[in-house]
């Protein structure tokens, strides 16, 4: 027999922590243990053997209620070890909604259906602004929790642990115990079709790039060795000639690999936007057979992808987003390092993306950002702002194709522009 109820997913107390029990005596127990104590004192003063003896009775109640509780716990303890818990998608993608469902099997199944009153910790970056409601099914030997997600906030955020509220029958005190742990579910950026605008291939930059000066052949297609690069792909003619490990990168790919320059802002909530463009214009490039590196100034590492394994790729670059920050104070200046990187590293990548920030012509970042766009083989999409102009125009100096964009609602036709080498130059 199976029987329905209702539970509230809720974020943990601040003072509680994952694996402990939390305890709290509710007014009626405080009342009851103060008034037994008053009367049993009032009894002793006035040598009053009754009041004592009713004073006695109201503390013992609480007592009991101790003795409950604690032996509550531990047998729940016992029967109740752990809970199997199912995200679904998974990972989340921002504005998708998902579902979780929540096993907690008795230690020893019998036919007698568990009444637990169950809940589970859920952070409100996973279940939204509104209350969510939660489903409970009880069998015999197993209590199921089922309810709803609705991420609206990009990266990796607790759920769990389930908890369980036993309390005395005389409603003195409660305790929470939760049983099975914590766990980071994370949560990816939205992202936009870019493909669905028309020419959104970048089949108009790869010709110029392709007449474009450039290195050698042979240093066309080869990199920096990172750490944990495969010692074959080493390519020793180029690595003889700048005296610096270098490997092969995507030679066996048709199209010429890309570098994606993401130039992210100080601010929380355009720093969201800014993620989730990147994220699409990666896609984008990966779909169209390009391998990519994602570099983002300031961070001490970089991620590539070949374009041997497109699925591979895609949730690797979804994966890489989640964890991306806002910039610091120093942005200005780490944008000119990566600029610097990218003008030593010229065989690196045939293709140069940069989402950037508007900074004005004088930036320290675009001023040197500008020095890569020589040859006509970097695209650039500035964020809408009050320097996006002069951004533009300090970039398209530079052989930059430039498109300003101002949200992912309009960034599909920015994309298509500077994708077909049509942008401002």
């Amino acid at each position: 027999m199976t029987s329905r109820g209702t539970a509230t997913a809720r974020t943990a107390p601040t003072a509680s922590r994952p694996g402990r029990t939390e305890t709290v005596v509710t007014a009626r127990g405080i009342g009851m243990a103060g008034a037994g104590v008053a009367l049993l004192a009032l009894g002793i003063g006035l040598a009053s053997t009754m009041v004592a003896f009713v004073g006695l009775t109201v503390l013992a109640a609480t007592g009991i209620s101790a003795v409950w509780i604690l032996g509550s716990v531990q047998t729940l303890r016992r029967r109740y070890r752990s809970a199997r818990r199912v995200v679904a998608p998974f990972p989340l993608v921002v504005g998708e909604p998902g579902a979780v469902t929540v096993d907690v099997d008795a230690l020893h199944a019998t036919r007698r259906v568990p009444l637990l009153d169950i809940r589970e910790q859920a952070a409100p970056e996973l279940t939204g602004p509104r209350p969510t409601s939660a489903e409970v099914l009880r069998a015999p030997g197993r209590v199921r929790l089922a309810y709803a997600l609705r991420p609206d906030t990009r990266g990796r955020w607790p759920l769990g642990p389930a908890i369980v509220r036993v309390a005395d029958p005389f409603g003195l005190a409660w305790a929470d115990t939760p049983v099975g742990a914590e766990e980071l579910v994370p949560v990816r950026p939205q992202v936009v079709d870019l493909g669905a605008a028309g020419g959104a291939r970048l089949d108009g930059l790869e010709q110029l790039a392709r007449g474009a000066r450039r290195a050698s052949a042979d240093d066309a297609a080869v990199r920096e060795y990172r750490t944990g690069d495969d010692p074959r792909r080493v390519h020793w003619p180029s690595t003889a000639r700048r005296g610096s490990l270098v490997v092969r990168a995507d030679e066996h790919s048709g199209r010429p690999p890309a570098t994606l320059l993401l130039d992210l802002p100080g601010d929380a909530d355009a720093v969201e936007t800014a993620v989730s463009a990147a994220a699409s214009v990666a896609l984008s490039v990966v779909a169209d057979g390009h391998g990519l590196t994602l570099a983002v100034p300031g961070e001490s590492t970089v991620s590539t992808w070949g374009a041997e394994a497109p699925d591979e790729a895609r949730a690797g670059i979804l994966d890489a987003c989640v964890d991306l920050r806002p910039g610091d104070a120093e942005s200005s200046d780490s944008l000119a390092r990566s600029a610097h990187e990218l003008l030593r590293d010229d065989g690196a990548a045939s293709l140069v993306i940069a989402l950037v920030e508007p900074r004005g012509e004088r930036d320290p970042g675009i001023v040197s950002l500008s020095g890569v766009g020589a040859g006509g083989r970097a695209i650039a999409l500035v964020r809408a702002g009050d320097h996006a102009s002069d951004t533009r125009r300090a970039l398209a100096r530079g052989g930059w194709h430039c498109a300003i964009w101002n949200d992912l609602g309009d960034l599909p036709d920015a994309w298509a522009s500077v994708a077909r080498g049509t942008g401002t130059v």
